[in-house]
This record gives structure tokens, C-alpha cells and sequence, in this order.
């Protein structure tokens, strides 16, 4: 039987040991099954529990670790953040994990495709301090990214971030109501990402005015409006961020938050 550690904020401990942990991810494989990120239980803490700090990056809940086992035939996926996960036994994973160096560790996780069943929990210890990396893994040294979709409001030195970053000097951006202007007839696509990035962060009330850009053909384009969009009224521009949740490229989806917005309807996580 092979063990592994599933975070989730603590409010959903009772329910957790009561039903066990509902399949609400997806993956970043081919596979539509919907389950649930987690890491194997390791001699190493840190390591065990490394996702706990970038979690707590986006999520204000306190944290619980879920420990379950499941059998070692089990079907699984893992791989590293971002890059394609290679299907494995549940045992295979935790040998791969285990043939790693702790650099190389950081970082990866384990999907499995299905929920865990209240009988296959073992433990709900509480978490009380986040530990691991941040932004990214062996981030340290690197300058963090300051655009809206890296970095939220209210996170740890946020201010001091932007304040160090040129993506948010506005001195070289033409004006609103020009950039808006020539969008309403540019059809090049180069030129309208680069017209969409002179609206970044520039508190946008008339999204309806590049709402019909989610239908370009070009989606690099489609793209730069999912970004350029985090500068509009929220609320006003939730519809195209709805419709661009569901574009058949994975770049503008993620560029929409759609990943992020799936686990936030859930509340579970790694």
C-alpha cells in the first residue's frame, strides 16, 4: 500500500473524515477524469509538504494534510509542475519521487484520478505553518513577476514588488481612449496584442468595447485580452473571462484562470 498527503483547507476536516476527499481537479493530461493532486508521505517533511506554501500564496484558509493509502497497483499520473504527467502505478510514483535529488523533487506532484474513500484515510494533522517554496520551485535568488495574474493583491510584499517593477511604469502607454479606438479596427494580430498591452492595469470600465477580440481567430490575441482583462471592472468583465474559461487553446484558458477558478469553486487542494 502506498501512502501519500493530500492538502485541503481545515474547514472541510469534518467533512473530509466523514465522506472522504471528493475528485474535484483536473488534470493536465489527456485524461478527462476528474481527482485530485497529492504528494507521497516522505522521510523529509519539507519535501512531503511543499506545496503548503505556495497554496497558502492564494488561499488565506489555514491548511490540513490528508494522509491516505491506496493500493500500489492504483493508476496514477506524475510528473513535474507544468510539464506533461506520465501515467504510473501508485507505486511507481513514489519510486520516482524517491530517485529524485531534493532540487529535483521540488516541485512535482502526483494526480489520481478518482476520489479517496473515507476508509482509505488514515490521518488529518493541521499544518501550522506553511512551509516549501514560493512562486515557483528554487525561486530564491529570482526576482518575482509582477503582472496581476502572478501576483495578487494583498499577497507578502506585494507593493514593494510593483513599485520595483517596469510593468507597472504607465509613463510609455498611448492613451485609453486612442488604444480602444484603434482596436475597434485593427485586424493584424501582432498589432493587437501589443495595443492590449498598453491597457494592462488601467482600471478599464468599457469592456464592451474589445469583448468581440474573444472571437479571433488568432489566439495569441485571445490570449493578450485574457491578461489585458484583469485591468477591467471585475464584475464587468466576468462574461469574457467565462468565455475565454472555455477556449479550445489551453494558453488562453490558463491565461483566464481556469485552473485556478475550478479549484476555488471546490476549495480543495494539492
Amino acid at each position: 500500500m502506498a501512502w501519500f498527503v493530500h492538502l485541503t483547507p481545515e474547514k472541510n476536516s469534518a467533512r473530509v473524515r466523514r465522506s472522504g476527499l471528493s475528485p474535484v481537479s483536473r488534470s493536465r493530461s489527456e485524461d478527462p477524469r476528474p481527482g485530485l493532486y497529492c504528494t507521497p508521505l516522505l522521510a523529509d517533511y519539507t519535501l512531503t509538504y511543499q506545496w503548503s506554501r505556495e497554496i497558502k500564496r492564494w488561499k488565506s484558509h489555514r491548511l490540513v494534510a490528508v494522509h491516505f493509502r491506496i493500493p500500489d497497483d492504483t493508476a496514477v499520473t506524475v510528473g513535474y509542475y507544468g510539464n506533461a504527467p506520465q501515467p504510473v502505478t501508485a507505486a511507481q510514483a513514489v519510486a520516482r519521487f524517491l530517485s529524485l535529488s531534493p532540487e529535483e523533487m521540488r516541485g512535482y506532484e502526483v494526480f489520481l484520478p478518482r476520489g479517496v474513500s473515507a476508509q482509505e484515510i488514515r490521518r488529518i494533522r493541521s499544518l501550522n505553518r506553511p512551509i516549501g517554496w514560493r512562486y515557483r520551485p528554487n525561486a530564491h535568488g529570482y526576482r518575482p513577476c509582477a503582472c496581476p495574474a502572478c501576483l495578487d493583491k494583498g499577497e507578502y510584499r506585494a507593493s514593494r514588488i510593483r513599485d520595483k517593477s517596469s510593468y507597472y511604469d504607465t509613463s510609455h502607454l498611448l492613451p485609453r481612449q486612442e488604444v480602444l479606438e484603434k482596436l475597434r479596427t485593427a485586424e493584424d494580430g501582432p498589432e493587437i496584442v501589443t495595443l492590449l498591452d498598453h491597457l494592462r492595469g488601467r482600471g478599464q470600465g468599457d469592456v464592451f468595447r474589445v469583448a468581440h477580440l474573444t472571437d479571433h481567430p488568432d489566439p495569441d490575441v485571445r490570449e493578450a485580452l485574457a491578461y489585458a482583462l484583469y485591468g477591467f471592472n471585475k464584475r464587468a468583465a466576468a462574461e469574457l473571462f467565462e468565455k475565454l474559461r472555455s477556449d479550445a487553446v489551453q494558453d488562453v484558458r490558463e491565461a483566464a484562470g481556469a485552473d485556478e477558478d475550478e479549484d476555488e469553486d471546490e476549495d480543495e487542494e494539492r
